[in-house]
C-alpha cells in the first residue's frame, strides 16, 4: 500500500518524463529501444546498468528530438538574430528579435524554446544524480560515469539559462514542491553553482568517450565548459589550467580542412548532440539551408559580419554561402552543409571545439598579460584559416585581434557572439550603432517568461520589462 502511495504521490507532484532511448550501437547504425514502461523517478530504473544508462542517455535524445530548442538550433539562432550576426530575410514573428525589442508576444517561445526544455533537462539530471548516489545495482565504473554525466548536463542547461535571464531559480532536487516556489539566484550564484558541478563531473568522468563518436560527455567536455565558465567568470588562471589539461590530454587537433570541422568524425571534436530524427542530420541545418532554389533564404548573415573578414579567409569561403533570391544576393551560415531530407547522417551538432579551447587559453593569457603566448594560440587558429601570423606586444591591439578571431571563428554557434559583447562591456556600443530606435541597455538580459512568472510569485522579472 505505501509504495502505491508512494508512486501516485510522485505521479501529482512530479513531472512526467519518459524518453525514447536511441543508443548507437556502430558509427552506421541507430538501434530504436521502445521507450521505458516506468518513470524515471521510479527506483527500477537504477537497478542496472542497462536501464540507468538509458535514463541518462534518453536526456541527449530528448535534447535533440524536437526542432527549435533551446538545445539543438535555437541558442544559436536566435542569439545570432538578436545580437549582430544575422537577421530574417522576410518579415516574421522573429522580428522581435531581430530588433531587440521582446514584449509579452515573445514570452510564449521563450517559454516553450528555452526555459521550459532547459528546466526539463534539468530536473531529469537531478532525478538520476539523486537516483544514482543511492544506487547498489550498478557498476562502479558505470555510475561514476553516469553521475559524471547528470552533473554535466544540469550545468550545461543552468550555464546557457543564466547567460540568456540574468538569475534564474537553481533548482538541484527533483523536488516539485519546493522547486516551483523557488526565487532567482544571483548570475554569480548560478556560475558557482555550474562550476561546483563541472568540477565533481571532471572528476567522475572518464576522458574516453563512450562508443566509437563523441556523443556523449568525457572528463574533456566536463573541463571545456569549465574553462569557459572560469573565463566569464574572470578566473584567468583558472580557465588557463583547464584548457592547458585538455590540450595535453592530446586527444584532439585543429582539423586542417574547415569543411571536416563540423563532421560527425572531426577530431577537432570534444562534444557532439547526435541527431536521433531519421529525416534529418542537424535541425540547424534544416532550418537555414533550403530543399530547392526556389524555396526562399531564411536566417541570412549580416552583411557587416560577412565584409568584416580580412581577405583571403578561408573560414568566409568554407562557412559562408551566398545565393540569389528574387534578385538579392544573401548570404546565409554554411557550417553545417546538409539540409537532410532522409540523407544519411554525416553531421552531428557541435557544441564544443578545440578551436575555442585556444581562443579561451588566448583571452586567459592575455588577461595574465602573456602577450606572446595569447599570439602564440591565436596564430594557430589563424593558419588554419589561411591568415598571417600576429606579433602584437600591445595589450590593446591583441585584444582586438583576439575579438575579432572569437567573431570570425566562432560566429553562428551556441551565442559567442551575443555574450562575448555582453561580458567584455560592448554590448550596448554595437547594439546600439545597430539597432539605434529599439535598444537599450537593459535589453541584454532576456525577459522572464510572463507564464513562469504567473505561477511562481517568487519570481521577479528582469528590470525594464
Amino acid at each position: 500500500f505505501k509504495k502505491k502511495k508512494k508512486k501516485q504521490k510522485k505521479i501529482k507532484l512530479i513531472l512526467y518524463i519518459s524518453f525514447t532511448c536511441i543508443w548507437l550501437t556502430s558509427c552506421k547504425k541507430f538501434i530504436d529501444i521502445p521507450p521505458p514502461s516506468y518513470q524515471l523517478g521510479s527506483d527500477k530504473v537504477f537497478t542496472s546498468d542497462g536501464t540507468a544508462t538509458s535514463a541518462v542517455t534518453g536526456i541527449y535524445s530528448e535534447m535533440m528530438l524536437n526542432q527549435n530548442q533551446f538545445s539543438n538550433s535555437a541558442i544559436t539562432l536566435y542569439s545570432g538574430l538578436y545580437a549582430d550576426e544575422m537577421t530574417y530575410y522576410s518579415s516574421s514573428d522573429r522580428d522581435e528579435f531581430i530588433n531587440s525589442s521582446l514584449s509579452q508576444s515573445s514570452h510564449p517561445f521563450l517559454s516553450t524554446a528555452f526555459w521550459s526544455p532547459a528546466y526539463r533537462y534539468i530536473y531529469a539530471a537531478n532525478i538520476c544524480i539523486e537516483k544514482l548516489e543511492n544506487a547498489t545495482g550498478i557498476s562502479p565504473v558505470l555510475r561514476n560515469r553516469l553521475l559524471g554525466e547528470s552533473k554535466f548536463i544540469r550545468a550545461f542547461c543552468f550555464f546557457y539559462l543564466t547567460e540568456l535571464f540574468d538569475g534564474v531559480p537553481l533548482t538541484v532536487t527533483s523536488d516539485y514542491k519546493n522547486n516551483q516556489n523557488l526565487g532567482r539566484s544571483p548570475y554569480t550564484e548560478v556560475l558557482d553553482q555550474v562550476i561546483a558541478d563541472l568540477k565533481e563531473a571532471k572528476n567522475l568522468l572518464p576522458e574516453q568517450y563512450a562508443g566509437t563518436e563523441r556523443i556523449r560527455p568525457n572528463k574533456w567536455a566536463a573541463a571545456s565548459l569549465l574553462a569557459r565558465t572560469y573565463l566569464y567568470s574572470g578566473k584567468w588562471q583558472e580557465a588557463k589550467r583547464e584548457t592547458d589539461e585538455i590540450l595535453n590530454s592530446n586527444l584532439y587537433r585543429l582539423s586542417p580542412l574547415l569543411n571536416n570541422v563540423f563532421l560527425k568524425g572531426s577530431n577537432e571534436t570534444i562534444w557532439q548532440l547526435q541527431p536521433v530524427n531519421p529525416n534529418w542530420n542537424t535541425w540547424e541545418g534544416k532550418e537555414i539551408l533550403f530543399e530547392t532554389t526556389i524555396v526562399p533564404p531564411t536566417f541570412i548573415l549580416r552583411e557587416s559580419l560577412v565584409h568584416s573578414f580580412e581577405t583571403g579567409d578561408k573560414r568566409k569561403d568554407s562557412w559562408i554561402a551566398s545565393r540569389i533570391y528574387m534578385d538579392d544576393n544573401v548570404y546565409y551560415p554554411y557550417k553545417y552543409k546538409v539540409y537532410g531530407n532522409n540523407a544519411p547522417v554525416t553531421e552531428n551538432y557541435v557544441v564544443f571545439r578545440l578551436a575555442e579551447i585556444y581562443l579561451i587559453r588566448a583571452e586567459a593569457k592575455l588577461n595574465l598579460k602573456d602577450y606572446p603566448g595569447a599570439s602564440e594560440d591565436i596564430n594557430l587558429i589563424r593558419t588554419r584559416a589561411g591568415l598571417q601570423n600576429v606579433n602584437i606586444p600591445d595589450e590593446q591591439a591583441l585584444r582586438e585581434a583576439l575579438i575579432a578571431e572569437r567573431r570570425h571563428e566562432l560566429f553562428a554557434e551556441w551565442g559567442h557572439r551575443f555574450f562575448d559583447l555582453k561580458r567584455w562591456m560592448m554590448v550596448d556600443g554595437v547594439m546600439k550603432a545597430l539597432k539605434p530606435s529599439t535598444w537599450d541597455s537593459f535589453r541584454a538580459r532576456w525577459p522572464i517568461p510572463y507564464n513562469q512568472i504567473n505561477t511562481n510569485s517568487n519570481l521577479l522579472q528582469n528590470p525594464g520589462y
